[in-house]
């Protein structure tokens, strides 16, 4: 046999095993006896067979299956674009298998695992380890290690040292926009409330409020800077700190919505209208945000889009067709009743 034109039916036959086995060999997706395993790899190793040559064999089936993994299927933004990612999946064909880490990076790593022995086609990754702002090398090396047998899609993330394809919402823009109407409405006192540091989405709305600020000739009070999660339990206590001080914000950019109801909640609670005495605006438009009185205005990040372009990367990269490094999606700014014009008076 030449090397160059090496088949799995060849490795097979001098081997003298079936086809299937020598794929189970190279796949690592099923038990096969010691000797076995030993004869067929000797003669891998004796004309070079490259195991990725079997994914691209006429035996490689798919699953049409694909991995989701997200931290917290309760958060509105996950289970929204979880939603939207999945019927257009299942539009394609594919039905998915979800792994919910609950914010454990062990549950990541066993997620990960478990979806590589379910076979699944490739994964779609949102959150979690991807959103540290400092990879860990560790989780790094697991996350190539996986990517050398099926493709994976970070959406809204990236890891440093990790060559992945990423989908992401253009969060950049819809925080300049939401700093924009405020400012048009005659805000000149804007706070940014929620998040926490060491979070790629919280460090990007960060900067991009600071720069937005800055651009247009505005300071940045660090008072009114204040982070202590992402739910709705968060925005309550950064609203109760800012009610502490001397001097206040007219208006309030939140992480998120559920950040932003939290502090209309207090704000309400002791008796500051919003509107009326301070603009709050969000991020995310999840369902909530319509339906909280008084309707958060806030930037939608087009759940469908951003979860179908995630789909349609992952589904080319299955296909072997090649897919954008890189996909930007544009967010939208979605007006409601949480902020007023702010009277000259």
């Amino acid at each position: 046999m030449k090397k160059g034109n090496i088949t799995i039916y060849d490795i097979a036959k001098e081997a003298n095993v079936s086809p299937a086995t020598v794929s189970r060999v190279l796949t690592g997706n099923a038990k096969v006896r010691p000797q076995t395993m030993r004869k067929i790899m000797d003669v891998i190793e004796k004309y070079n067979f490259k195991p990725n040559s079997l994914a691209r064999s006429l035996l490689h089936k798919q699953s049409k299956t694909i991995g989701f993994i997200l931290p917290d299927i309760s958060h509105p933004f996950f289970s929204t674009l979880f939603q939207k990612s999945e019927a257009y999946a299942m539009e394609l064909g594919y039905t998915v298998f979800l792994g919910n880490t609950m914010n454990n990076s062990e549950n990541e790593s066993k997620y990960l695992q478990s979806l590589v022995e379910k076979q699944v086609d490739g994964i779609i990754y949102i959150g979690g380890r991807i959103n540290d702002t400092d990879t860990d090398k560790e989780y790094a090396e697991e996350i190539k290690k996986v990517m050398e047998r099926i493709p994976i899609v970070f959406v809204n993330g990236r890891m440093t040292g990790v060559d992945a394809h990423v989908v992401r919402a253009d969060e950049e823009s819809g925080i300049d926009k939401l700093v924009e109407l405020l400012i048009n409405l005659n805000h000149l006192k804007i706070g940014f409330l929620g998040g926490l540091d060491g979070i790629s989405s919280t460090d990007v709305k960060k900067n991009s409020f600071i720069n937005a600020m800055k651009t247009r000739g505005l300071s940045i009070n660090k008072d009114w800077v204040i982070g202590t999660g992402f739910n709705i339990e968060s925005g309550e206590e950064v609203a109760t700190q800012l009610l502490n001080l001397n001097e206040r914000p007219t208006a309030l950019l939140c992480a998120n919505d559920l950040v932003a109801i939290g502090v209309i909640k207090v704000l309400t609670k002791f008796g500051l209208k919003v509107p009326e005495e301070v603009s709050v605006v969000g991020f995310d438009d999840i369902y909530l945000a319509k339906h909280f009185p008084p309707g958060i205005t806030t930037v939608s990040q087009n759940y469908d889009q951003l979860g179908q372009t995630a789909i349609k990367v992952l589904v080319d990269l299955i296909n072997e067709k090649e897919a954008e490094k890189e996909i930007v999606v544009p967010t939208s700014l979605i007006l409601r009743d949480s902020c007023k014009l702010l009277s000259d008076s």
